[in-house]
């Protein structure tokens, strides 16, 4: 019979465990970590590459600096160098801790729009960049910061893709980052007009993290643009009670509507998403929200029309009271555009009320208010949405089935 002597049963045992030790190492080295640090009302992002790399998208407010080192040098894998650095565009809640990150760590590439700012945070984070030898990359539709083949990680920016917007956060470096079978979309302050921009130019973009862009503004996130993405989960940026009434209730139920999973760093501070490639994790439960959609209050609306000189949408009250629509609002949905009713707005019992809007539109009738002389609507089918004071919706028209 054949027997394992003694003296060589330590060394095998030995040998597993250090087999072991090996493939733990490796599985945490294989892991994508990406922290949404809670900087307030205000943008961070520090990402743990898988082939321990690491990449920062913007650097919070001014004050958030040492708040974002401290950050990075507590984590167990941190290290004194970012190889990746982005400044999706020059605003201070984007911008402002990044020259004290550049003083702070060694500093590889650094990645921004090609658009200047005058304002001093702007001026601060030029100084540090000259000052510390670094040179920026223009960031460009098409353009790849890095790619692995190896491991299957590739991150590549979809814009800015043009040299000039009218709007400051439409200059937003967007990112698509893969790993694997996971797929993240970081979108900045991009507003809906950048948003389209990418829906025409057919790029992929399949997300299963969103980001969502500027805080959850009702300027971005379009409808069409979130079933392009179509993420499992979406991860809000966010100061709590901050005076912009971010994030909008309409981007709130639009991501509900599509039961996508919410993570918001005013609720629950610091959002961690985890990978290896397969499989999605997060230090937080995913937000569960009551909802907020008001039914069968009587009230609705019951007609859009977008034809003509004249744009109209009728509200009707189906209850056998008048109903006061002080501070209710009403909200085209793919524009973002938001007419907030005056005090002392009603529609009486089994009665309507029309807004007009466009070049002809006027109010010259009781029943009828004038939101302005522009056209509002988009005619290839923009929703309309009402909302109550609190929030709620109350109604959507079309309605969806």
């Amino acid at each position: 019979m054949f027997r394992v002597k003694k003296n060589i049963v330590i060394p095998v045992f030995i040998i597993l465990l250090l087999s072991l030790s090996i493939l733990i190492s490796n599985a945490a080295a294989d892991s994508l970590i990406i922290h949404f640090i809670d900087v307030g009302q205000a943008d961070s992002i520090f990402i743990q590459l898988p082939n321990s790399q690491t990449m920062l998208i913007d650097g919070g407010n001014n004050g958030d600096g040492s708040l974002i080192i401290n950050y990075i040098k507590g984590l167990k894998k941190s290290n004194n160098k970012i190889d990746y650095l982005i400044g999706t565009h020059p605003h201070e809640d984007h911008i402002g801790g990044l020259d004290d990150i550049i003083n702070e760590f060694d500093i590889g590439r650094v990645f921004m729009p090609k658009v200047s700012h005058s304002s001093k945070t702007f001026e601060d984070l030029m100084l540090a960049i000259r000052d510390n030898g670094l040179k920026i990359s223009a960031a460009q539709v098409g353009q790849t910061i890095f790619n692995d083949d190896n491991i299957d990680l590739k991150a590549v920016i979809l814009s800015p893709g043009r040299d000039s917007y009218d709007e400051l956060n439409n200059y937003s470096v967007v990112i698509r980052l893969v790993y694997g079978d996971t797929t993240y979309l970081f979108t900045g302050d991009a507003e809906g007009l950048v948003e389209n921009e990418l829906l025409r130019q057919q790029l992929d973009l399949k997300a299963n993290v969103l980001k969502v862009a500027h805080h959850g503004s009702s300027s971005s996130t379009g409808e069409r643009f979130l079933k392009a993405v179509a993420p499992q989960y979406a991860v809000i940026s966010v100061g709590k009670d901050n005076s912009y009434g971010h994030p909008s209730q309409l981007i709130i139920d639009r991501l509900q509507r599509d039961n996508i999973k919410i993570y918001r760093t005013d609720r629950q501070g610091t959002i961690i998403a985890s990978s290896d490639g397969n499989k999605i994790k997060f230090n937080k439960e995913e937000l569960v929200m009551d909802s907020n959609v008001l039914r069968d209050t009587g009230v609705y609306l019951s007609m859009v029309t977008l034809t003509g000189s004249v744009e109209s949408v009728v509200i009707s009250n189906n209850t056998a009271d008048t109903v006061n629509l002080s501070n209710w609002k009403l909200v085209s949905e793919v524009g973002g555009q938001e007419y907030i009713f005056p005090k002392g707005t009603e529609i009486p019992a089994q009665g309507q009320l029309k807004v007009v809007s466009g070049r002809g539109a006027k109010a010259e009738q009781p029943g009828v208010i004038l939101w302005n002389n522009s056209y509002i609507w988009n005619n290839d089918g923009d929703p309309a949405v009402l909302y109550a004071p609190s929030g709620q919706l109350v109604s959507r028209f079309p309605r969806e089935e």
